[in-house]
């Protein structure tokens, strides 16, 4: 049984493939009001894809209520991971296990510090998914699941489980250097997106100049990192984001369009405050940071 904690875009997109391989599963919803919802519609759960839609009856509950939770996925925005933590600390054992999900940096250690009895999963997910109504995930695009321990490098038994049933994912002995790869090529692609207003693929011509030195700075702190292995084709792994994702929205560029707080704090903020931390000067990072936080007060959203 697994407990999906955030039924936004990519908590939907998990609940649905879970119920899809016969993989009993639960959504937490936020509040009462949510959950009258969710059951006025008949816990009905609709995955959208090209060759048609699937549905699923996934039942739900509240964060209080219910049985004890053995395995969590938590599928939050990164800054509300620790409160979401904190709405089911009563239900967590100390054999329970925590599979995050969240974008950036920096919300996987305020879980570890908050659950130190449990065991901590950190995923980096390239599903793209968007809501079509809150019932209904449109699954956009195909990803892997890439997930991993570090302080446990053996995977749990259900790994395989969702191997097994067809869900793309794969064990990194070493999941760090994948969760700083993604970090950079967020950096790297969605402020430009946020500031300009843009689609992915627009961004090479609309950042200009600004991109290759962004790379070069990213790289250099990607070394400090001592992840040379990811520094030196970084520039390349992002052109190839940007191709692919062409025609993509970035979630920050969403989130202000929607007027909605970013996660900025845990993809620009967490790799300034790293490089400050090493004693780095990058001063394009922190320009574009300053931007950003500019724009953002502009809008009256917070950063954090």
């Amino acid at each position: 049984m697994f407990h999906v904690l955030g039924a936004g875009s990519l908590g939907l997109l998990w609940a649905a493939r879970l119920a899809c391989a016969g993989i009993e599963c639960r959504l937490i919803l936020r509040d009462q009001t949510a959950l009258s919802a969710w059951e006025a519609a008949g816990s009905c759960l609709t995955l959208r894809q090209a060759e048609g839609d699937q549905r699923f009856t996934v039942p739900a509950e509240l964060a209080d209520q219910g049985e004890p939770i053995h395995r969590l996925v938590v599928a939050t925005k990164a800054y509300a991971v620790t409160d979401a933590l904190d709405s089911v600390a009563t239900r967590l054992g100390p054999g329970s296990e925590v599979l995050l999900l969240q974008n950036g940096l920096g919300s996987q250690q305020a879980a570890n510090d908050a659950l130190p009895l449990q065991r901590v999963l950190y995923a980096s997910v390239t599903d793209g998914a968007w809501l079509a109504d809150r019932c209904t995930v449109v699954w956009a695009g195909r990803g892997l699941t890439r997930m991993g321990d570090p302080r446990h490098g053996t995977p749990p038994g259900w790994v395989e489980d969702l191997q097994a049933a067809g869900i793309a994912c794969q064990w990194e002995v070493d999941i760090l250097p994948v969760l700083w790869e993604k970090l950079a090529v967020n950096c790297a692609i969605n402020p430009f997106t946020a500031l300009h207003d843009c689609a992915n693929g627009e961004v090479l011509a609309l950042a200009g100049a600004r991109l290759p030195d962004l790379l070069l700075e990213l790289q250099t702190l990607l070394s400090s990192q001592h992840m040379d292995h990811v520094a030196e084709p970084l520039p390349a792994t992002v052109m190839d984001v940007i191709a692919r994702t062409a025609g993509n929205s970035s979630s920050m560029r969403q989130d202000l369009a929607a007027g909605r707080r970013t996660e900025i704090d845990y993809l620009l903020g967490f790799a300034c405050r790293s490089a400050r931390s090493a004693q780095l000067q990058l001063p394009q990072l922190e320009r574009l940071y300053a931007e950003l936080l500019a724009l953002l007060a502009s809008r009256d959203l917070p950063v954090s």
